[in-house]
């Protein structure tokens, strides 16, 4: 499987790969970073263990918010700061080039309603990488508290979406 299929690719797939929306937006000029895209970039910059340590004073049965605010904005900056490996980025450029983005367009996550605007591939990145770290921020951070007890969050898919 890939990091990065078209939305014609994409409605073949999985949408556990790729999100349920990917088979509506065949006709939508675009692409879509599939959830291993998310993935390799969490583990090549060794996140998850980064990110268990930071959350450790975390108790969410006695939850501190004042101390989640503090660990979710340290959070991203560990996400913004990460670095994507040169092959992606590659690989990345070649998609962005072959759908022809010129100007505007968006990323967003499947069903999601957070947007990452762009205008070029160099900002695609930069908003995929402020996406993959609005998971992080504070409301989101809670969200999952409340709903499964921990700060932990599955890989998703990111489209990107041309105007």
């Amino acid at each position: 499987m890939g990091v990065l299929y078209s939305f014609p690719e994409a409605a073949r797939l999985s949408p556990d790969l790729v999100g349920a929306e990917a088979a509506k937006l065949v006709q939508v000029k675009g692409f879509v970073f599939t959830s291993l895209a998310e993935e390799q970039f969490y583990l090549s910059n060794n996140l998850p263990e980064q990110l268990r340590d930071l959350f450790k004073p975390l108790n969410p049965r006695r939850l501190d918010e004042d101390l989640l605010e503090v660990l979710s904005k340290k959070a991203q900056r560990l996400v913004l700061d990460a670095i994507l490996l040169e092959d992606f980025v590659a690989f990345a450029y070649t998609a962005f080039k072959n759908v022809s983005l010129e100007g505007r367009f968006h990323l967003r996550r499947p069903g999601g309603t957070h947007l990452e605007p762009g205008k070029d591939r160099r900002e695609m990145l930069l908003a995929l990488k402020r996406l993959w770290a609005f998971d992080w921020s504070f409301d989101e951070v809670l969200g999952r508290v409340d709903d499964s007890g921990g700060v932990g969050l599955d890989a998703r898919a990111a489209y990107v979406i041309g105007s």
